[in-house]
């Protein structure tokens, strides 16, 4: 399994993020969940009809090009883990990922000055070392305050931005939240809010699933919800294809959705109107 969809990881887009065969744990935690609460059989769909097989097979070819991107960036992310091992044994950089901070042109010039290092002193071999610890520890800084922010500003242009304040236009009343109706039906349950793979537990038919995303990894998730609540996202996204594809309700580009709700909530959702309407 892992030879065949090891490049796949929880943030496809994000060659940051370890892949599935670099750390198993999160595929391994995910068929246990499977086996302890398989996901219910799905009706599917009609297959005949000139019109239906035309969008099956674009549905088709959407899933080639979906794989293909995956697989890229995943090569594309172990080039650079190599690279990676090979400064940790020189210790210029410190830890795993590091070199995930440093921008491509860096990188390029660090490649540059290794080619050049038998003819460049030890004194300011050492002092670029020290640097380049420097700038990745304040990259890392900043994303861990940036991690702290409970909304994302919706436009980021110049100086940092002040801290959002938990607001939505798209609040139709205190009871009900706005978004983009992405795959017709209704459903009620309870919102299951889960930001990550990891966060994966207690989802069946009753849940309503809210996530700020989706991607390629995170089928599973929605193959035992009830219904989906997405923050960003259209009707052409990854995840509002996959609903229609399973046969649930999906709302997709609610704003500020994993704040404004709580797990445990009730809520009742229309995949055809766009609308979250909390019931308890």
């Amino acid at each position: 399994m892992l030879d065949r969809y090891g490049y796949l990881s929880e943030v496809g887009t994000d060659i940051a993020v370890p892949t599935w065969k670099e750390n198993p744990q999160p595929l391994q935690e995910l068929f246990t969940q499977f086996c302890v609460n398989p996901p219910p059989d799905k009706v599917p769909l009609p297959s005949k009809g000139r019109k239906i097989q035309r969008v099956q097979r674009r549905f088709q070819l959407k899933g080639r090009v979906t794989d293909m991107y995956s697989r890229l960036l995943a090569e594309l992310r172990w080039c650079f883990v190599e690279l990676e091992n090979r400064w940790l044994e020189k210790e210029l950089l410190s830890e795993p990922g590091d070199i995930f901070y440093l921008e491509l042109q860096e990188i390029r010039q660090l490649v540059e000055q290794q080619r050049l290092e038998q003819v460049r002193k030890p004194t300011s071999q050492s002092l670029a070392k020290d640097s380049l610890k420097a700038l990745i520890g304040q990259r890392r800084s900043q994303l861990e305050r940036d991690h702290q922010l409970k909304t994302v500003p919706f436009l980021v242009y110049g100086q940092e931005p002040l801290s959002p304040v938990v607001s939505s236009s798209d609040l139709l009343n205190s009871q009900a939240l706005r978004g983009i109706g992405a795959s017709p039906g209704q459903a009620e349950g309870r919102v299951r809010i889960v930001r990550n793979l990891a966060q994966m537990a207690e989802i069946n038919q009753g849940t309503i699933l809210v996530v700020p995303y989706t991607d390629s990894g995170w089928s599973p998730l929605l193959a035992r919800a009830g219904g989906l609540i997405a923050e960003v996202g259209g009707r052409l996204s990854h995840g509002a294809i996959v609903a229609r594809e399973y046969r649930i309700p999906a709302v997709m580009d609610v704003r500020d959705a994993t704040t404004l709700l709580q797990d445990g909530q009730q809520v009742r959702i229309d995949g055809q109107q766009g609308i979250v309407e909390i019931l308890s």
